[in-house]
This record gives structure tokens, C-alpha cells and sequence, in this order.
């Protein structure tokens, strides 16, 4: 199968990985955790955990607020263990990120600020060394790297996985009754009073009737969304707008116009250009959704083989 479009799996691997790369700054502190000679701290626990707990902390309270500590710390200590031993098996296989990689990522970090300077300030407030910055940027490349060879280069979707996919779960191709819709909004704004407005739409009608082109008059006259395309919306499903609109609008022909509306935006008049019935997608329309459906789980499955492996192969030892 092609793997294009398929970039998800390494932000799953980014997102479930390297928690305690938050803490940048080395404490010396009790020692919970030994990880195939490597330390974890409580210190670096409580940091890595700080963000999830304030959340918490606003969220719950009692016996609720406790329960939910626990568990969160146990998740994310459990996280970080992980990352140690994702880290050293980086190590062995002498996995390495490049200076441009590392430059490369903090380019991209710094684009969201205004200025090198905003940028160095919130290292600064968060008390953070641009040493230690580049340090996480290059473990998570290493662990990228390591992810796509142990896990993303081992999946394998075979083309009767995907049929058979489609074949028993149907029901999620399933698409619902869809219009392609026009629109020219006449907007009561300025000098033009709601009065004016209406008789404007209705002169617009009378138009339409007599054959003038709905393209034409949506671009001279609408204030609508798209009113330089012929006022087109594009496919609407049932949902997507005011029910009163979709009363009228899902009860037209293709090719029928509408009387005059009137809605909060002011008065309308639509066109259906074509109407889709419900369907249900033909497989090589669902096909590429499917692969990345069926990429996703199995990248899941393969990586917490992989990651209890790394597990059976390693000395933890709970303090």
C-alpha cells in the first residue's frame, strides 16, 4: 500500500513520548524509578506532571481530585519509563539527530513568536537553557527515527484487509442526502433599511425568473459568502445551516430557485444545483480512509509489542 498521508502514527509516537523531557534542569532528588541504570526522580515525575494535575485541580476535589492525581502520575510515570527505554535502545542502534534536524526544529518553533526575542524571553520565564531545548528536540527525533524503523516500516496492510473492512463496517461510508446550494444574501447594513433590503431580493427574483443568470446577479448584488464564485457553497448536508433554510432548501429541485428568505443576515435566495441522494461510498472512494484507519491500530498493536519487549529485555526497579 502507499504509506502517503500516513504522517499520523509519528505524532501518535510524538505525543505518547518523552513527558519527562519537560523537566530540563537536573535535580537531585529521591531516586523512584531505575530504568536500565538511568533515574527517575519525583521530582521530574511531579514536573512532567504539573500541567495534568493543575487541570485537575479545577476541574475536581475530594476524594474525585485524589483518585484522578493517582492515576494521572501512575500514566505518566509510566510514560516516562518508556522514553528511557525508547532513549537507550536510540543509543544502541547509535540512532542520532543531526545538527540541521535540531535547527531545523527549533526553526520552526521559534516562527510562532514575534521576534528572537519574544522567544528568548519565554526561555526565560520558563527558566528554560536553549542547551536543554535542543537536547529534547534531539531526542525526539531519535525517538522518530527509532519509531519508524521498529514500528511504521513493520506495518503491512494487505488489499483484502481493507475489503474486508469495508465490507462489515458499511455503515460508517454511509453518506447522507447532500444539495450543491447558490446563495445571493441581500444584507440589511448602512443606508440600506430592511424594507429596502427585501424589495432589492425580490427585484433579484423577478431577474431570475426572466432568465437572467444567477452567477452573474449573485456577483453583482450578494453579500454572501462567495459571492465572486455565482454565490456557490459548495455540498450541504442536513445540519450544516438554520433548519428553516434547510426546510426550503431540501425541498427544491436541482435546478429549482427559491422564493425570498429572510433570516438574522438579512434576505436570500438559493439555488440547488445538484442533489446527491444517500449513498453509501463505493470502496475505492473509502479505500485511502480505510488504510489509515487500519495503519492506525496496527500501529498501536505494534508499538506496545515493541515497547513491552523493550520491557521484558530491561531492569526496572521501583524504589
Amino acid at each position: 500500500m502507499t504509506r502517503k498521508a500516513l504522517n499520523f502514527f509519528f505524532m501518535f509516537v510524538a505525543a505518547h513520548v518523552l513527558w519527562a523531557a519537560t523537566c530540563f534542569s537536573a535535580v537531585v532528588d529521591k531516586v523512584i524509578v531505575v530504568v536500565d541504570g538511568e533515574t527517575i526522580t519525583q521530582a521530574e515525575l511531579d514536573a512532567a506532571s504539573t500541567s495534568l494535575i493543575e487541570k485537575l485541580n479545577k476541574e475536581l476535589q475530594g476524594e474525585d481530585l485524589a483518585r484522578q492525581t493517582e492515576a494521572v502520575k501512575k500514566e505518566v510515570l509510566g510514560r516516562m519509563i518508556e522514553d528511557k527505554l525508547i532513549l537507550a535502545q536510540a543509543k544502541k542502534k547509535g540512532i542520532e539527530a543531526t545538527d540541521k534536524e535540531i535547527e531545523d526544529k527549533l526553526s520552526q518553533i521559534k516562527s510562532n513568536f514575534d521576534s528572537e526575542e519574544r522567544f528568548n524571553e519565554a526561555l526565560r520565564v520558563e527558566d528554560v537553557a536553549l542547551s536543554d531545548l535542543k537536547q529534547r528536540y534531539a531526542d525526539q527525533i531519535k525517538v522518530a527515527k527509532l519509531a519508524e524503523m521498529e514500528v511504521r516500516n513493520k506495518i503491512v496492510i494487505k488489499p483484502t484487509e481493507s475489503f474486508d473492512y469495508y465490507n462489515s463496517h458499511t455503515e460508517e461510508f454511509k453518506e447522507p442526502e447532500q444539495i450543491r446550494l447558490k446563495n445571493i444574501l441581500i444584507r440589511v447594513e448602512g443606508d440600506l433599511k430592511d424594507e429596502d433590503a427585501r424589495l432589492l431580493a425580490e427585484k433579484i427574483l423577478g431577474f431570475l425568473k426572466a432568465g437572467e443568470g444567477f452567477d452573474d446577479l449573485a456577483l453583482k448584488y450578494s453579500k454572501g459568502p462567495n459571492a465572486d464564485m455565482g454565490g456557490d457553497l459548495g455540498f450541504i448536508k442536513k445540519g450544516q445551516m438554520l433548519k428553516e433554510i434547510e426546510d426550503i432548501i431540501f425541498n427544491l429541485d436541482s435546478g429549482q430557485i427559491s422564493d425570498v428568505v429572510k433570516t438574522p443576515l438579512g434576505y436570500h435566495i438559493f439555488k440547488v444545483e445538484e442533489k446527491r441522494p444517500e449513498r453509501i461510498k463505493e470502496f475505492k472512494e473509502a479505500k485511502d480512509e480505510i488504510e489509515k484507519r487500519l495503519f492506525y491500530e496496527k500501529g498501536k498493536e505494534r508499538y506496545q509489542q515493541w515497547i513491552e519487549e523493550l520491557k521484558r529485555n530491561a531492569y526496572i526497579s521501583y524504589r
